[in-house]
């Protein structure tokens, strides 16, 4: 077992800078919303005294496998479980807490999804067209493909994608879905290269895969889901940490964050305020934090990280 676990793990990102913005106390219950194989967590116990304490989540069942396996020596101080992130008050519940010292977010894919899960998240391997990060719930890519108009793949390609190839993409895929020619990585990536040639191909491989991802798993609506139960989740004092890799998700919780560290959100044309609203959040961050140049050398996949951080008023 020890083998397979070497090979699943995911190196984590930017965790000594994760570690100084999430903490607070060295005690209390912290939440890793995309636990995976378990790295952020196994240095966040790492650093917190024996009365602190984890909550893992995660869609994947099997990456929580691994991150069971892998922190079973902390057994005592880790709660490990299956659900999303948006669920974490929940989750928090059900271990008779109402809120929590702090919670990461980092909202990328894990080496593991995409070379050990065997459901499609990469163009780079031939794997049936799944791209659930959970399993068990939903349909898979390849059944759903053939449903949609070529508007509607248009659409998720460009919302989504934010590519230049969008509209060929999705009129390539749409030919191909329709004649039941997609149920492969393989068969979707040559779909994809007789659409676009050349320097951009790579870029638009990449866009497109993510893009459906994206769709399939309606991470944007999760995201921001999770973000308006913030509020709720983190006790005074208490910070959140969110690791984006795409203009999409650092838009959306750049935006949060702001709107959430505003005593007033009328319009500047309003002369008195009528909203009521109060600030909720002061941020930590006020530019991105990345990942140092050393790291992304190391770690080539850490290049468009962005950490975000902002603490409960």
């Amino acid at each position: 077992m020890e083998h397979s676990i070497q090979e699943a793990l995911h190196t984590p990102v930017m965790v000594d800078e994760v570690l100084h913005w999430l903490i607070t106390e060295s005690e209390g219950w912290y939440v890793d919303g995309t636990v995976g194989t378990g790295g952020h967590t196994a240095a966040l116990l790492s650093r917190l005294s024996p009365g602190g304490k984890v909550l893992g989540i995660d869609l994947d069942h099997t990456a929580l496998a691994v991150a069971h396996e892998r922190l079973s020596a902390e057994a005592a101080r880790l709660t490990l479980r299956q659900g999303s992130y948006a669920q974490a008050h929940l989750f928090l519940h059900e271990l008779g807490e109402v809120n929590c010292q702090g919670i990461l977010l980092d909202l990328g894919l894990s080496s593991y999804c995409l070379e050990g899960s065997g459901r499609g998240f990469s163009f780079q391997a031939d794997e049936p067209l799944d791209m659930r990060f959970d399993p068990n719930h939903g349909r898979p890519l390849y059944q759903i493909l053939p449903h949609l108009s070529r508007n509607a793949l248009t659409d998720i390609l460009v919302r989504f994608g934010e590519d230049r190839q969008a509209r060929s993409v999705a009129t390539a895929i749409y030919r191909a879905a329709t004649q039941d020619r997609l149920e492969t990585t393989a068969q979707l990536a040559d779909t994809i290269r007789l659409a676009v040639r050349g320097p951009l191909l790579t870029k638009t491989l990449a866009r497109t895969f993510q893009a459906l991802r994206i769709f399939v798993n309606d991470e944007l609506n999760t995201l921001q889901t999770a973000l308006e139960r913030l509020t709720g989740i983190l006790r005074t004092g208490a910070r959140a940490v969110m690791i984006t890799y795409h203009s999409l998700e650092d838009r959306m919780v750049k935006q949060f964050f702001a709107r959430e560290s505003r005593d007033c959100l009328c319009p500047p044309q309003i002369p008195q305020c009528v909203c009521s609203h109060s600030a909720a959040f002061k941020i930590l961050t006020p530019k991105p934090v990345t990942p140092a140049s050393e790291e992304r050398m190391q770690n080539p996949r850490s290049r468009s990280a962005k950490l975000r951080a902002a603490e409960r008023l």
